[in-house]
């Protein structure tokens, strides 16, 4: 992730709730979206950071260690955000990693 990344609101709000969920069809659901868009924000993400941050197949969904880490920095960047779910905060804009 060299040179850093910058997430948006909806980018950050899709890449934390798979990563909770580990389900895209839930996370679609749970954000009011689809899963195939889920799938295009994930992938985007993952081509901007030069890493995969799910590892997925046909029956599973979890986070790799790239992944995990990224999430890890956003549930703990102290910025409040709209609509918190399970009391974690999440930004509406992240700094580089």
């Amino acid at each position: 992730m060299a040179g850093g990344i910058s997430l948006e609101r909806l980018e950050t709000e899709i890449f934390l709730t798979p990563a909770e969920e580990l389900h895209f069809g839930r996370t679609a659901e749970r954000i009011g979206s689809r899963s195939r868009r889920v799938s295009q924000v994930i992938k985007k993400l993952e081509r901007r950071t030069g890493s995969g941050l799910f590892a997925r197949n046909s029956r599973t969904v979890r986070l790799t260690a790239i992944g995990r880490r990224l999430a890890d920095d956003l549930v703990t960047w102290p910025l409040p955000r709209r609509g918190r779910r399970r009391g974690r905060h999440r930004p509406s804009a992240v700094r580089p990693l």
